[in-house]
């Protein structure tokens, strides 16, 4: 098949080792890092986060060298074999789930994790349904409490923050949290997250080892 042929899958197999090989373990990491007695679970998440955007430059090179190889087979490897169409439905439900299930409760995560490692003294005072809190189903969610008790109104419907509570057209005042119980939520959320993204890698890498499998025992044949 060729030289060509050769260097490209060598080029598709290095990518998927360092691609798929380096977020491999990133569940792991997830589940390690919020365990550290002395902190600092930010700043482990923020590196994996580095390393997983390098690896997955290279998941998508591999993709290309993977083309790129069945291109230049001349035919002897064909797009339209069963392993091959297989392999490329794999790897883009792979795609999808980092993308769509992931990466969003990666950084949820992360920005419940942040809030923790702040001193206690400083921790923000919550809307129980919406303020600041960023993780519930409200039309404020996101939104800092403290910075709708001026009296002014928002665009979702909501109405201002009055006396420590959210009022939400139609329905009935959520009360404020204490920093103490936003911070108790905020800690059940992270186990909640954490499971999230852990059941999102475990995912990824079954799909991986079915990719590997497709391409290594090629049923159907070439």
């Amino acid at each position: 098949m060729g030289t060509g042929f050769e260097i490209l899958v060598l080029l598709h197999v290095l990518c998927a080792i360092g691609g798929f090989g380096a977020v491999a373990y990133s569940g792991l990491y997830t589940s390690l890092a919020s365990r550290q007695p002395n902190g600092g679970t930010s700043a482990v998440l923020e590196v994996n986060r580095l390393v997983s955007g390098l690896a997955e430059m290279l998941i998508y090179a591999a993709l290309l060298f993977g083309i790129g190889a069945v291109a230049a087979s001349h035919s002897t490897i064909k797009f339209s074999s069963p392993w091959v169409s297989a392999a490329f439905g794999v790897y883009l439900v792979d795609i999808a789930l980092l993308h769509a299930w992931i990466r969003p409760s990666q950084r949820t995560h992360a920005a419940v994790v942040r809030r923790l490692e702040a001193p206690a003294e400083s921790y923000p005072a919550l809307c129980g349904e919406c303020g600041g809190c960023g993780t519930c189903d409200s039309p404020l969610a996101g939104v800092d409490a403290s910075k709708l008790g001026d009296g002014t109104s928002t665009s979702s419907g909501a109405q201002p923050l009055q006396s420590g509570v959210v009022v939400a057209e139609g329905q009935a005042p959520a009360p404020a949290l204490s920093p103490q119980q936003a911070r108790a939520k905020d800690v059940e959320d992270l186990r909640r997250y954490e499971r999230r993204i852990n059941v999102g890698w475990a995912c990824f890498n079954v799909l991986v080892v079915g990719a590997v499998y497709l391409m290594v025992f090629k049923p159907g044949g070439r």
